[in-house]
């Protein structure tokens, strides 16, 4: 507030710190007095250097960080953020068919993964903090298999399914984006908009192959054998590499590939409280809680959406691969795109597609092509939201307390994760149709989509209030 008393300090001497002295520091109009903590944050102005300066160090950031980059994508598949939300679908019809449950019922599973996840996300976040990724990635990772398994003996009633359900969120909260791309963080600064959109395309590679592998599984040994094949996947495809390869880079090692200019210190951003403080905060997190309630629900009722169709089971599971396959292309291209934009103008344009897609298809506009072309809208935004908050979370608060801002405002994606489902389908409940929520979703694009407009500049500095 303004006339209000701070002590101001300067960090440490070291890269993008200076020593202390007394300073003036006006944000907008209102100007401090006192002393504060002001950690210097470089901009991509700042990374200028000459071009081959700039190429030397980005193919050096790459020829040393690919190891840990590929953990981190082969984690992201098989992790929390892929593995319920794009296997729902796939099993929502064995399962109605064996016990006779509604659609919203069985897809409010995924509400209990996700609501539970809301809470040991952040706890992750924190845990990454302290102990560092690589502890965390390795008891997730063997957690969310054990989880994944239990629903085979468990989901033999609703409630064991919902209890299964939660404990892929608990077990499985520490293979989210916020502990793979902490790790990514610390071995990429000047392409590290590229490095988070390879990281994240791991949702995408799963969202095209794993709808088909558990729908094949599931026909040959049933939806108890479905859960049991999808719980082997993440043991045998990423604990061995998490245990070889996925060390986070040593502090003094990261200046090694970047002027001491351009380097970008881990101690550099704002704590909790200044971030909370901040209104970019609460725009980021209100947001995106808005975009993902649209892009889960309509991923997690896909399948049964065509099925209403006339397309068999199988027919839908090999249309929905049209979401994976946008969802690579929108991880990767956004993540190309925000080494050079700003996020929140690249945020509020990607968003305006599955507007337009949930429109044309809720009102029947678009013809037997609305579904498809809905579909592709969707993976697209669906493949640049994780890249989005990620990378507004390092550079507009820094990587300081990255963990634990990272993994609330991710908590914001899950919540509305868990939301979109359960509005998906106790929607077709109500009304015998999806046309109503398409609709309904609709004009939570486009209100998310406006919001991103109010979002400033990266700052220069970070204010640290104390």
């Amino acid at each position: 507030m303004a006339g209000e008393s701070f002590r101001l300090k300067l960090g440490s001497v070291g890269p993008g710190h200076s020593k202390n002295r007394n300073v003036q520091v006006e944000a907008g109009r209102l100007t401090w007095h006192g002393v504060c903590q002001v950690h210097k944050l470089n901009t991509e102005s700042d990374f200028r250097m000459s071009d081959q300066g700039n190429a030397m160090t980005s193919v050096q950031e790459f020829k040393s960080g690919w190891r840990v980059l590929l953990v981190a994508a082969m984690g992201v598949t098989c992790g929390i953020t892929a593995v319920p939300i794009y296997t729902i679908g796939a099993f929502v019809g064995p399962l109605e068919d064996a016990y006779g449950w509604s659609r919203g019922a069985i897809q409010s599973a995924t509400v209990f993964a996700y609501l539970t996840l809301v809470f040991a996300g952040p706890a992750a976040g924190y845990l990454t903090d302290h102990y560092g990724p690589r502890r965390v990635a390795l008891w997730s990772v063997f957690g969310i298999s054990i989880a994944v398994g239990s629903a085979s003996v468990l989901a033999s009633t609703l409630w064991g399914l919902y209890l299964a359900y939660a404990l892929i969120g608990i077990l499985g909260a520490g293979t989210s984006p916020v502990v793979w791309t902490r790790a990514v963080s610390s071995w990429f600064v000047k392409k590290r908009g590229l490095a988070f959109g390879i990281t994240l395309m791991g949702t995408g590679l799963f969202a095209t192959v794993g709808p088909v592998y558990v729908t094949f599984m599931i026909g040959e040994f049933g939806w108890r054998g479905g859960y049991l094949a999808l719980a082997f996947v993440p043991i045998v495809f990423v604990l061995p590499l998490v245990y070889f390869w996925f060390f986070e880079r040593e502090g003094e090692d990261q200046t090694q590939t970047q002027s001491p200019e351009s380097a970008e210190n881990s101690d550099a951003g704002m704590d909790l409280n200044s971030a909370l403080s901040t209104s970019g905060f609460w725009i980021i997190g209100l947001s995106f809680l808005l975009f993902s309630t649209g892009i889960s629900g309509f991923i997690a009722s896909y399948i049964p959406m065509l099925t209403d169709q006339g397309l068999t089971r199988g027919e839908a599971a090999s249309m929905a691969g049209s979401i994976g396959i946008s969802v690579l292309l929108g991880r990767l291209v956004m993540g190309i795109l925000l080494d050079h934009f700003r996020a929140s103008f690249l945020s509020a344009g990607i968003m305006l597609l599955p507007a337009l897609g949930c429109f044309l298809w809720g009102t029947g506009v678009a013809g037997s092509s609305g579904a498809l072309m809905a579909a592709i809208f969707i993976g697209l935004a669906g493949g640049a939201e994780f890249d989005l908050v990620a990378y507004m979370t390092s550079r507009y608060f820094g990587l300081r307390h990255y963990g634990k801002l990272y993994g609330i405002l991710f908590s914001s994606v899950i919540a509305g994760a868990a939301i979109g489902p359960l509005m998906f389908g106790f929607g077709y409940d109500m009304t015998g149709s999806y046309d109503t929520v398409l609709l309904t979703v609709t004009g939570l694009f486009l209100v998310g989509s406006v919001s991103q407009l109010f979002l400033g500049a990266y700052p220069k500095s970070f204010l640290v209030k104390e």
